[in-house]
């Protein structure tokens, strides 16, 4: 009776099991390496990163690097029993435990106990801690005072991919080795090395579709590589030839050309267009907050070609982490994009992708927002019509007239002359002046003389402040060295048959600017396009 072999998934199969195996963590690597040729092997590591970037094998390797009896220019040989318990995980002195299932105070505590022994053979005992960022606090607290008087033979590996929330306490005892995020030029790089010996072909498209859905994770992109060959089953000694339409069906995914399309179809206004594709994509299960993510990512690239572009600057393929042919389609797609336009792109669509999460319509929320990016080429003319219209009129969007509407005063005969006389003051003397922009006012002249009354609300803070001795006298000889030597002043409470305050005149002036504004059919069109709502209109004046 025949024996099955067992299978092993392919993130398993092609872990890294050397250093030369590992990719993008070069300074990480050449550190270690240096220290066991150096001898400066520190008593304990800190890995942190994100998922899937070769963290917890590159403690396994490190691991073997140190008790491997075969060891040369700090490789192990992978090749000795120690070497192949090390890999398998079942060395006696390599413990590797888990900081989610062991999280409890009691676990450390048993670490304490067994770190007083020395290896069972082999210079080091080693621990590797994976997810330590899990242990709780009264654990973090019992592995403290170990880890700053640790015995010569032991050597803490710790693997996180939060590290925010290890105590500051821990971490400064470590050798702390960020983990870089993979590019997806270097996870497609490592997709051909597998394929390679998997009898299996596919386009850059499809290997840049897997890439860029794995974020940089290489364990993911292994899983989403074995997802779309199970998928396409086997074919025999034939190879697979597979390209970016069969992979995305095989992962439910939007292919990159949907995305390309439907960002066409905005850029051009097409709004039957767009409806038929959003429609197309939700018919066939595609996930449409995901859907809306990878058009965001694509808007991301569209703004920095025209960003490149608009500040003539040079920008290639290769900066952008992408292949030539996509980049060629992009700046086609968006040659008569502004930086401005695509920016209000990303936000509609950044809002929108937060409404998905709990939209009974996503359907209806995704086609209203990109319809609403579609018309944002409309916008731009409006815009341009409004800024027009404001240098014909630089005063506003409504012209105020030069001598706001004030209240009769048929005894002032130059009230033009008192506004210029709080603007002196102003200048002068600030408080003073604010005080008299509250005045209500009238002027009478005779001859070379002139008789100023100000006044305020009977009771008022204003009223209180000008009856006081010295700013009265200030107030004085200000309208004396203004209007003449003979100009006389009086205070009162009767507003009868005087000129508004300057201050009421600006309140009365700003609250008109600001209904003309609300109301401008400009203003309107764009609030009704961005679907947005005003906040504050401000007023200079």
């Amino acid at each position: 009776m025949g024996t099955c072999m067992k299978y092993i998934a392919i993130a398993r199969k092609w872990r890294p099991s050397r250093f030369d195996d590992l990719v993008g963590q070069s300074h990480v690597v050449q550190t270690l390496k240096n220290a066991i040729l150096f001898n400066r092997v520190s008593h304990a590591y800190l890995f942190s990163g994100a998922r899937g970037i070769g963290k917890t094998s590159v403690a396994r390797i490190f691991a073997k690097a140190l008790r491997c009896p075969n060891v040369k220019n700090a490789m192990a040989c992978n090749e000795c029993p120690e070497c192949v318990a090390i890999s398998e995980g079942r060395a006696v002195d390599v413990i590797e435990i888990d900081g989610a299932s062991n999280n409890g105070v009691e676990a450390v505590r048993t670490i304490r106990e067994n770190v007083v022994y020395g290896a069972a053979s082999g210079k080091y005992k080693i621990y590797i801690i994976d997810e330590v960022h899990m242990l709780s606090l009264s654990a973090f607290n019992a592995l403290l005072k170990t880890l700053e008087e640790p015995p010569s033979h032991v050597i803490f590996i710790f693997a996180t991919t939060e590290v925010q929330k290890i105590p500051l306490t821990i971490i400064s005892r470590c050798q702390r080795f960020e983990f870089r995020r993979l590019t997806n030029s270097q996870v497609i790089q490592r997709l051909e090395q597998v394929l390679s010996t998997e009898k299996v072909k596919l386009s850059e498209e499809a290997l840049r579709l897997i890439a860029s859905h794995s974020d940089g994770c290489l364990r993911d992109a292994l899983s989403l590589l074995e997802q779309v060959l199970s998928f396409h089953g086997e074919r025999g000694s034939e190879i697979l030839s597979l390209d970016e339409k069969q992979v995305a069906e095989a992962l439910g995914l939007s292919g990159s050309s949907q995305v390309r399309e439907l960002l066409s179809e905005i850029l051009k206004a097409n709004t039957s267009s767009i409806l038929e594709l959003i429609g197309g994509v939700y018919l066939s299960g595609i996930d449409l907050k995901h859907f809306a993510e990878r058009c965001l990512e694509e808007i991301r690239l569209v703004y920095l070609i025209v960003l490149a572009r608009e500040a003539r600057n040079e920008i290639s393929a290769d900066a952008l982490d992408i292949s030539s042919a996509h980049f060629n389609e992009l700046a086609a797609v968006s040659k008569d994009a502004t930086v401005v336009q695509v920016e209000r792109m990303a936000q509609i669509l950044g809002k929108t992708i937060s409404q998905l999460n709990w939209a009974s319509l996503p359907r209806f929320v995704l086609e209203m927002a990109c319809v609403r990016m579609s018309k944002l080429k409309d916008l731009s003319k409006i815009e341009a019509h409004l800024m027009s219209s404001v240098d014909e009129h630089p005063e506003g969007i409504k012209k105020v007239p030069e001598t706001p509407v004030r209240r009769p005063a048929p005894t002032s005969p130059s009230p033009d002359h008192w506004t210029s006389f709080v603007e002196m003051v102003v200048k002068k003397r600030p408080l003073l002046g604010a005080l008299l922009s509250h005045a209500n006012f009238r002027m009478e002249k005779e001859a070379n003389r002139a008789h100023v009354v100000l006044a305020f609300p009977q009771g008022s803070f204003y009223e209180g402040q000008a009856k006081d001795p010295k700013n009265r006298s200030e107030i004085e000889a200000q309208l004396k060295d203004f209007f003449g030597g003979e100009t006389t002043l009086a205070l009162s409470t009767d507003l009868k048959d005087t000129t508004q305050s300057i201050e009421e005149i600006r309140r009365v002036t700003e609250a008109e600017i600001k209904k003309s504004a609300m109301e401008h059919p400009t203003v309107l069109q764009m609030k009704e396009i961005l679907g947005a709502e005003i906040v504050d209109v401000r007023v200079d004046c």
